[in-house]
């Protein structure tokens, strides 16, 4: 069962953690998508589509647990909008253990 953990950073330095264990994923399920069952609103102002950075969460472990890039991450790098640690929360699914960073 993959373990998702969210770590939530603000600006005015408070911080939390949330923990999500799903007993499976669908496959190809977005950590977007895990995060909204679950309660948590990461970005999403495309609606999912990978065409805004609003959903960018920045892998902390577990990145060779995730998808392939998509081509608009693809594009989103080259443009420099999106760091090597970084993913689109819409465009990336899980197969095993993964730590993201949430900045709001």
């Amino acid at each position: 069962m993959p373990k998702i953990t969210i770590l939530f950073s603000v600006s005015d330095a408070s911080s939390s953690t949330r923990i999500i264990e799903k007993e499976s994923v669908l496959d190809g399920e977005s950590l977007q998508s895990i995060a909204l069952d679950e309660g948590i609103r990461i970005g999403g102002a495309c609606g999912g589509m990978g065409l805004c950075t609003t959903c960018r969460v920045v892998i902390l472990e577990g990145a060779e647990s995730l998808s392939r890039l998509t081509r608009e991450e693809k594009n989103f790098r080259a443009q420099n909008l999106l760091k090597e640690n970084e993913r689109l929360a819409c465009q990336c699914s899980p197969t095993s253990d993964v730590t993201i960073l949430v900045e709001a």
